[in-house]
């Protein structure tokens, strides 16, 4: 059978159960049961991303790119340290070198992020940004997430699947952003409320 740890259109012999990727799958699920334990923090971003993402537009018009840029750093400044602030309640302040291996690859995807970003900027061609963003964040949170719990590979195909959707959209591509990031992280809050219904 096929689990929630095999390629999207994996063919029927190459679905193996077990293997040498299950030892793999336990270490990434226990690294990322910190960050999985409560469904606060990511009802938090799925309400803080879609509102700077939709505050976009009316701030560049009222207080131009610096504007913008004020308000995406508060953005993320006060939902990180909600988040900190959830993790540290629960006791949760030491990670695994596996979970700080994952975090320092999000990280460097950060900066990738950013140049492409500032070269996108550069050429004139911000409406591509959500697209962008969209497109790699979704494929870390496949890839690596993916390893740790389904709902994490499921919101990254979200991710995806917007990012696709605002790469030609143009136009309302903010709106895309803020649907996608709302979507994509209640999700993964919807599957934490439900795992703990269950006893998991």
């Amino acid at each position: 059978m096929a689990s929630e740890y095999d390629p999207v259109f994996a063919r029927p012999h190459e679905v193996a159960p077990g293997g040498d990727l299950e030892p793999v799958q336990d270490r990434f699920a226990n690294a990322a049961n910190p960050y999985l334990a409560s469904p606060v923090p990511w009802l938090l971003w799925g309400l803080a991303l879609p509102f700077a993402a939709l505050a976009t537009r009316p701030v560049l018009a009222a207080a131009g790119p610096r504007g913008v840029l004020l308000l995406w750093s508060l953005t993320i400044l006060a939902a990180g340290a909600v988040e900190a602030a959830v993790h540290a309640r629960r006791g949760r302040r030491r990670t695994t070198p596996l979970a700080r291996w994952v975090l320092r690859a999000q990280a460097n995807l950060s900066l990738a992020l950013a140049a492409l970003s500032a070269a996108l900027l550069w050429a004139g061609q911000t409406r591509l940004l959500a697209g962008l963003w969209l497109l790699l964040l979704g494929h870390s949170l496949y890839a690596l997430g993916g390893l740790a719990r389904r709902a994490l590979r499921s919101c990254g195909l979200i991710y995806q699947l917007g990012g696709l959707v605002a790469l030609f959209a143009t136009a309302s591509s903010d709106m895309v952003f803020a649907l996608t990031t709302g979507i994509g992280n209640l999700w993964v809050a919807g599957s934490i409320l439900r795992a703990r219904r269950q006893g998991r």
